[in-house]
This record gives C-alpha cells, structure tokens and sequence, in this order.
C-alpha cells in the first residue's frame, strides 16, 4: 500500500513538473495561433476556398513539431542556461534532461507516425513533407555533426535552423491542394517566413548585457554586422510579401521595425522595442494572406 502511494505521488509530481515545463517553455497558445493562421494562409495563397479537415491535420503536425523542436532547443541549450539562465526548469532541477529527452522521442515517434499516416490516408505529397521537416529537425538537433563550425558561426547557425521553415509552409499547402505546393506563391510565402523569423531570431537577442556564454550576434559581429543582417531580412519578407500581394500588412510593420532598430543602434536599452515589432512582423506575416482574403471578400 505504502508502494502504491509513493509511486502515485512520484507520478503526480512528474505531471505537474511537465505541466510547469509546458507553461513556461513550450508557450502552447502562441503555438497553436502560429499553426493556425500559417496553415489557413498557406491555403489562402492558392486558393479562396478554405479545406477544414486539411486545416487540421496541418495544424496539429505543425504544432506537434513546434513543441518537439522546443524540446531538443531545451536539450541542446542545457549547459548554456545553468550558466546564463539558471531559473529556467531543466537548470533549476524542475524536470531532468532524461525526462526531456524521453518526451522528444515520444514526439518525434508521433510525428513519424502521423506522416506516415497522412501519406498513406490522405495525401503522400503532405506525409513526405513532414517527415522531411522531421528529419531536417533532427539534422539540427544534432547540429548537423559538426556543431563546434556552426556554433562559432552564428549567422550560418541561425540561416541552417530557418530553412526547415520551407518544408513547413509547402506541408501546410500540401495538406489541402498537393498540386500547388510548390508553386511560386507558396514558395514566396515562405520566403516572407523565412526573413522575418530571421529577422526576430536576431532581434530577440539585442541585450547589451546578455550573458557572454550566449553569444549573442552582437557580442560576435557587432552593430554592423547585426543591422544588415536584420536589413537583409526584413528586407527578404518585404519583397516575398509584394510577390504574394500582402505587401499593405507587412511594409508598415517592416518600416517601423527597421526605424526601432535604427534607435536601439543609438539608445542600446531600448532594444526590447525592436524585439516586440519583430513578433508582430512574424504575427502579421502568417495572418497576411488570410487577412488580405477577408477583406478582398468585404
């Protein structure tokens, strides 16, 4: 009895420590609100007609990845965070790197399983493509194998950990309408992802006072090298979004972003700005298509 009562209370601790550990890393509803509006735009694209079962099965691979991905971040920045961020949960003991690496195979093991699932039932251009982002994302959990060239290079370590974006967006297509997937508006949509999440990878981490052990692209290339490659960017996305006709939503955001950026060069503490109008470039980006659907429809 005794037995029976330790192991159901080791077992409630397990559960509330994982329900801490989502709570604070794997930030679910901001999740849930990327894949929802990424995989109705990625409809929106090439169609004005939204597929609500197609819409699904994409969100729910998109978001399973998401948090799978957040997972191996958690593993691979371990040793990182017991030096500059020790509250988090793994450094503070919350939950151990065991536990994390059990969830991150349990993940990638349902992944595996719902792209073969969709490949089979549903479409085989969908289920490749998430088994490709699967795959891709374990390359980078690995760091490619050669984690000591890529880690010493930031930008190439930010440039290899965005292009699974491009086999995400073509997956949330290719759940619905497998013959446009890789069409040219979708590959611009994904271009328009791919430069504003570079862009916000870089502006999330502008702190003049970040910790030496994070080596932040500041602390590495500088203001000159940080700047152009923020430019360079948003630049990217501003261009994809006027191939796609979503130009009216994002360049006001592109312009006040840049002019933040341009401050912070000035006043450094004021950086957080920068880093807040990065998120909204990333949230405005995945909602333009279905935004610019709706008000075409008024």
């Amino acid at each position: 009895m005794l037995e029976k009562d330790i192991d159901s209370q080791r077992t409630r601790f397990q559960s509330s420590a994982w329900i801490t550990f989502a709570k604070e890393r794997f930030q679910i509803p901001g999740v849930l609100i990327v894949a929802i509006a990424q995989s109705a735009s990625a409809q929106y694209v090439v169609s004005n007609a939204l597929d609500w079962l197609a819409l699904v099965i994409a969100v729910t691979g998109i978001t399973i990845l998401l948090i799978t991905m957040r997972m191996m971040d958690e593993l691979k920045d371990f040793d990182t965070d017991k030096v500059a961020h020790p509250d988090r949960p793994l450094p503070r003991g919350l939950i151990s790197p065991q536990e994390v690496r059990s969830g991150l195979w349990i993940g990638v093991g349902m992944l595996l399983l719902t792209s073969t699932l969709i490949g089979l039932l549903w479409n085989p251009m969908a289920g490749y493509l998430l088994g490709l982002s699967v795959g891709y994302s374990l390359l980078m959990y690995r760091e490619f194998f050669v984690p000591e060239a890529i880690g010493a290079r930031p930008f190439w370590y930010a440039i290899t950990h965005q292009i699974i974006l491009v086999p995400i967006y073509t997956f949330a297509t290719a759940t619905a309408f497998p013959e446009a997937t890789f069409t040219s508006a979708v590959l611009w949509f994904a271009m328009t992802g791919l430069g504003a999440s570079f862009a916000l990878e870089v502006c999330r981490k502008l702190d003049p006072n970040a910790h030496p052990a994070l080596g932040t692209y500041l602390s590495v290339v500088g203001w000159g090298g940080t700047v152009t490659a923020v430019v360079g960017s948003v630049g990217l996305a501003s261009y994809a979004s006027y191939q796609i006709g979503v130009h009216t939503i994002l360049w006001p955001i592109a312009i006040a972003l840049l002019g933040s950026l341009a401050l912070t060069v000035m006043r450094p503490q004021r950086f957080k700005w920068t880093a807040g109008l990065a998120a909204l470039f990333v949230l405005a980006q995945v909602f333009a298509p279905t935004i610019i659907h709706f008000i075409g429809a008024l």
